[in-house]
């Protein structure tokens, strides 16, 4: 039920808008503690996005530090008309003559041609056609197969020759078990034939067919083969012309006969790729840290942008991101620094000003270095607690960037005792106070009001009856001044 106050009608006093006003006061420290969890909460997801760019981070050291991580290799052909090629990382870098010496044929068969209009009779064909790759015998020691049809059931009584051969082809194609398809052909004006194809090529799924009539007339007009290739010499035969393994590691994929130079060589192409990705990760942490701890400015609304300029946690993380990167991380004997394969902070850049702590990937270098000394790259990002010496006989322990960037991002995004986690967790216990606070403040001047308006409510009453009084009090002395007045006539 709404309750509809009209006030001020016995008083003449807008308690309405005095009771706001007073409120408005009230309220000015519970807008601060709304503000203040507005401004709690922003922060808080920036460290959750922040957290969500350190795992991807972490995820990209890991596809640097691996075993398998340098391990990408890749196929080609010199003649990919020939024949392609695609390798997995268990492949071995080198050079392999393949010659394609036959493809893999599917087994075609055909039957006879017959008049497509004459009507379609057993007695001219046969009630079962069975065809297939016989597996097994029925009781009366018959070869039996998964592709025997019995043809009384596909109800071709009635239908001319040409109708009942569709019917049929349609049911062998509809078989979920069958190794055979079947299409039916004009070879003439008048005339079709039912044509037989293999699924898959090869001796092994030549087709074998037998009927109770011989009237069918199949023929063959393909003849199943073998795919054969010599590899290095060594010959090698198979049922399809996508061969596994002829090469360790390698799937050969034939289109043709003729001659090819399969390589298999390392995938820099890839290997760059996973560094790119790592960049790309820790670039954008170091943007994110930019963009949050900018000072602070103020707003067309006079107040101040949202800043996280003196955290602590913000700038330790910055810090500990650069001195990684500027880090020795390799042999003496090979390349040292990042800088050395193409990974640099700020290249190039002498002014503080301009400085964004951001790396500048040299994907050029990093693949001139990664073919002349694939190893010692591989070091780089893999180390993992190795121990150098150096001229000096001093003893280093030196781990790879991707190997530190792992171990360290766990330590920061770790769900339960990471360094972010605690942060977002400490934020959460703000934020659980702050509201506790906003509810108990909203409560309270929620009652102050209500008892506000209960007053004023009850001095429009009191007034109102006030008011009734005077008014008697006004009619009573009236009549009285009138009766006198007579009287005294």
């Amino acid at each position: 039920m709404m309750t509809i106050s009209f006030t001020g009608l016995a008083s003449g006093f807008d308690s309405a808008s005095y009771i706001d006003a007073i409120m408005a006061q009230e309220k000015l420290p519970l807008k601060r503690l709304e503000t203040k969890k507005q401004v709690t909460t922003a922060y808080q997801n920036v460290f959750k996005s922040l957290n969500t760019k350190l795992s991807t981070l972490k995820d990209a050291a890991t596809a640097l530090s691996d075993l398998d991580s340098f391990k990408a290799v890749k196929a080609s052909s010199s003649d990919t008309t020939k024949l392609s090629a695609t390798a997995d990382s268990s492949a071995i870098a080198a050079e392999y003559s393949v010659v394609v010496k036959s493809l893999a044929q599917k087994h075609v068969v055909a039957s006879s041609s017959f008049d497509a209009s004459a009507e379609f009779k057993y007695a001219n064909f046969s009630n079962t056609l069975k065809i297939g790759e016989y597996t097994t015998t029925d009781e009366n020691g018959d070869p039996v197969t998964a592709d025997s049809i019995d043809l009384t059931k596909l109800q071709l009584e009635g239908k001319t020759v040409g109708e009942a051969l569709n019917i049929i082809a349609s049911h062998i194609n509809s078989l979920t078990d069958g190794k055979v398809q079947a299409s039916v052909i004009q070879t003439k004006d008048g005339e079709k034939s039912l044509v037989l194809t293999s699924k898959e090529p090869g001796k092994a799924n030549k087709i074998q067919f037998e009927t109770n009539s011989s009237n069918w007339g199949f023929n063959e007009k393909q003849p199943a083969v073998d795919a054969e290739i010599s590899v290095n010499g060594i010959d090698i035969a198979s049922s399809t012309n996508t061969i596994k393994d002829a090469i360790p590691g390698v799937t050969l994929s034939l289109s043709n006969t003729g001659s090819s130079t399969v390589t298999i060589a390392q995938d820099i192409d890839a290997i760059t790729s996973k560094v790119e990705a790592f960049v790309k990760a820790y670039n954008d942490i170091i943007n994110t840290i930019k963009e949050n701890t900018q000072k602070s400015t103020e707003n067309s609304d006079g107040t101040l942008s949202l800043t996280l300029q003196g955290d602590s946690t913000m700038r330790s993380l910055r810090t500990q991101l650069a001195d990684i990167m500027n880090a020795v991380v390799g042999d003496t004997k090979g390349f040292r620094l990042p800088s050395d394969i193409g990974l640099e902070i700020d290249k190039g850049i002498t002014s503080a000003a301009l400085m964004t702590g951001t790396i500048t990937f040299d994907k050029t270098l990093f693949k001139q270095k990664l073919q002349e000394n694939p190893e010692e790259v591989e070091k780089m990002f893999r180390n993992s607690g190795v121990e150098f010496i150096n001229e000096k006989g001093e003893q280093t322990v030196i781990n790879g960037i991707g190997t530190i960037f792992k171990n360290v991002m766990k330590e920061w995004t770790d769900s339960v005792e990471g360094v972010i986690t605690s942060k977002i967790k400490g934020y959460d216990s703000e934020i659980s106070f702050l509201t506790d606070q906003i509810q108990s403040m909203s409560d309270r001047l929620d009652i102050k009001e209500a008892a506000l308006k209960k007053k004023f409510v009850n001095l429009e009453v009191v007034m109102s009856s006030l008011n009734s009084q005077s008014d008697w009090i006004s009619t009573q002395l009236t009549a009285l001044t009138k009766s006198l007045s007579s009287s005294s006539k």
